[in-house]
């Protein structure tokens, strides 16, 4: 027995031994006597503080003679973790329970730091697929502060905007049975969290374990945390590019849970910063793909969506009026486009105080929109008095249009009225003026060009002529290719521009004659001059949606190559945005089954009335026309710049070249290489 004594104080664990009846210790080894001190005939109740502690943590019920017990327990009075191996055994005849104490603390502190890492870990990377994975940008915020509430146990998560004078609290979310407090917490000065921009500036955390510390540091500070009933709480910045632009909140977590969670809480606000730039970055093109950067009103592909809106809505009253401004193009050729772009802006002031911001929308370079959702058909009317009578003031003449209905389901229906009506308007406007070719509804002439049958005579009398505008490489000065542009001669040879005669035959359905005649004398003249050995470039030809609808338009197109002998590389099918139709979803398949069959395809006038951005995801083609109003646009105005930047690095992504239509001088050509376009044509070059 010596022996085994000798043997058990050599040992670096406690090792005792106690009466299971009576939890008197019996034998203290060396190690428990350097612990605990000589306790041998005392009770574990006077040696480890409690009758319950370490001696009682596995009780001789569930212990054998004939197995080694293992449980994990940590003294509340040592604050240190043991790993306990009990059995029992006998002892001078007495039952009791030997027990070995190894010292854990060490290996548990490590393996609880371990799966505290791997926690937040995970957390962080659960946070990071919330966000991207929630749309819309609100929700998945929210969803994110709901997780680090959860998270930290605190009862209140939040974010604040920061402008440099006030702060705003933009999110939040709040535990079970805590009152929202966002709605009372806009526009704060500033000046009240001075104490904390000083620490966010250096990078750092603000942390307060408890509120009443401030009390007389920074009265303001706690005179607003206790009216909020803030205990404690951590606040972190939210930097762009070392700019503070808010900070997010932590209230009321456990106080452990403010130490423990500091590391975690900065790489969250560092995560949300980056979401929260991100989200401004695409509300920005949002706001830009919405918005006439001229007149600051609503543009084409916000109406596409409202009035989508309004249609799939329940039954309501509303009102339509289009109005388009008289005599535009004369004020630019006299005045310049600067003169016509401050006379745009008057009239889209005068609609836009008569109707309100939020109901315009400029849909073309001189014609606007307004729609009015619920609104009562004498006040409709009143308004639409109050703005004629404005415009008189103003001395501009403006063609209107209007309808009212009590249903607004029928939508579509009223807007076509209404823009019938300001055509027919502009029509009486220009009839007794001897200027034919500038409105297709001035010239009563146009209708002509609805009976086929003239078509067809003007076309066997070569009344329709084709014009080649060149196009340049932008950075080389070397030829690229050509655009077939069509012109009409009237009785009086007088040139009629396609602006002036493809409209009506659009809505007479015979402009396919004119399209399928451009392309089969391209096609003749590609063929004279490939015989002629002549180096052809690629001839790009615009083609109408009511023809690409055809029955076996693309058909037609082959039959025309193969008569001729041209190959489809030397052709281009250009087709414009429809206004009608709400951009190019009624010719998508059309367009497929052009490039199916090997066609390059062009989308014409990018930017002058749509610009619509989700063409690039939505549909594979192969150049990208700017239309002349955006380059002009592009010299005084910084979004149209920025936006046509972002539209050419995104087509370049997507190897679709850039061609800038209507290249007027050298202060266009220079911004247009600056932002790395491809080609460019216009009357820089040649008339």
């Amino acid at each position: 027995m010596v022996d085994f004594f000798s043997i058990l104080d050599a040992l670096s664990e406690a090792v005792y031994v106690t009466d299971t009846e009576t939890n008197e210790i019996l034998y203290l080894n060396a190690e428990g006597k350097r612990l605990f001190g000589d306790c041998v005939g005392k009770s574990c109740g006077e040696v480890f503080g409690s009758p319950n502690g370490i001696c009682a943590a596995l009780s001789a019920e569930k212990l054998s003679e004939d197995k080694i017990y293992t449980k994990t327990y940590t003294d509340s009075l040592t604050g240190k973790t043991y790993m306990l191996r009990d059995k029992l055994i006998s002892w001078d005849g007495r039952k009791a329970k030997l027990e070995i104490a190894f010292d854990a603390t060490d290996s548990e502190r490590e393996r609880s730091d371990l799966q505290m890492r791997l926690d937040v870990e995970n957390f962080i990377v659960s946070c990071v697929l919330e966000t991207h994975q929630t749309k819309p940008f609100h929700n998945a915020i929210n969803n994110l502060l709901k997780t680090i509430g959860k998270f930290l146990d605190a009862e209140r998560v939040y974010i604040f905007d920061y402008n440099g004078t006030t702060i705003s609290n933009t999110h939040e979310w709040c535990g079970d049975g805590i009152s929202r407090q966002i709605d009372t917490l806009q526009n704060i000065d500033a000046q009240i969290i001075d104490r904390w921009m000083s620490e966010f500036k250096a990078g750092k955390l603000v942390m307060i374990e408890d509120v009443e510390k401030i009390k007389d540091i920074s009265p303001r500070e706690y005179e607003e945390l206790s009216r909020r009933n803030v205990k404690c709480m951590m606040a972190a910045p939210l930097d762009n590019d070392g700019e503070i632009i808010g900070f997010m909140g932590v209230d009321n977590p456990p106080k452990e849970k403010i130490i423990s969670g500091e590391m975690l809480f900065s790489v969250m606000c560092y995560f949300v910063s980056s979401v929260v730039i991100r989200e401004a970055t695409e509300r920005k093109l949002l706001e830009v793909s919405y918005t006439d950067t001229l007149t600051g009103m609503y543009n084409r592909n916000k109406f596409i969506e409202d009035t989508n809106k309004i249609a799939d809505t329940d039954k309501t009253s509303v009102g339509v009026l289009y109005t388009d401004l008289n005599s535009l193009k004369e004020i630019n050729d006299k005045y310049g486009h600067d003169a016509g772009d401050a006379v745009l802006k008057s009239v889209a002031g005068a609609v836009a105080e008569t109707f309100g911001n939020d109901k315009v929308y400029r849909v073309g370079g001189d014609e606007f929109v307004v729609l009015c959702v619920a609104i009562d058909e004498k006040e409709f009317s009143d308004k639409i008095e109050l703005l004629k009578k404005r415009l008189e003031i103003l001395q501009y003449s403006s063609a209107i249009g209007y309808r009212y209905s009590d249903n607004s389901k029928s939508i579509d229906s009223i807007i076509k009225n209404a823009d019938e009506e300001m055509y027919s308007d502009k029509k009486a406007f220009y009839k007794d003026k001897k200027e034919p070719g500038r409105y297709r509804a001035r010239n009563d002439r146009a209708m002509v060009f609805a009976m086929p049958n003239s078509v067809k005579k003007y076309i066997r009398d070569e009344r329709f002529v084709i014009w080649f505008q060149p196009r340049f490489d932008i950075n080389t000065g070397e030829f690229c290719g050509s655009e077939a542009l069509v012109r009409f001669f009237d009785d009086d040879g007088i040139i009629i521009t396609p602006m002036d005669f493809i409209p009506e035959m659009e809505r007479m359905e015979t402009v396919h004659l004119v399209d399928f005649y451009v392309f089969g004398r391209v096609c003749e003249y590609i063929s004279e001059w490939r015989r002629a050995g002549k180096n052809v470039k690629p001839i790009s030809v615009n083609m109408s949606h009511r023809t690409m609808l055809k029955k076996s338009f693309v058909e037609n197109l082959i039959n025309i190559l193969y008569t001729n002998d041209v190959p489809k590389e030397l052709v281009v099918i250009e087709v414009t945005e429809e206004r009608e139709t709400g951009g190019l979803s009624d010719v998508s398949e059309v367009l497929k089954d052009l490039k199916k069959h090997g066609f390059r395809i062009a989308i014409d006038n990018f930017g002058s009335k749509y610009a619509d951005l989700y063409l690039i995801a939505d549909l594979k083609f192969d150049i990208l026309k700017l239309d002349g109003d955006m380059i002009y646009k592009m010299r005084t105005d910084r979004k149209a710049s920025y936006l046509a930047r972002s539209i050419v690095d995104i087509c370049h992504e997507e190897n679709i070249k850039i061609v800038a239509e209507d290249v007027e001088n050298d202060e266009e050509m220079n911004i247009l290489r600056d932002i790395s376009c491809d080609e460019v044509q216009g009357y820089l070059f040649d008339k």
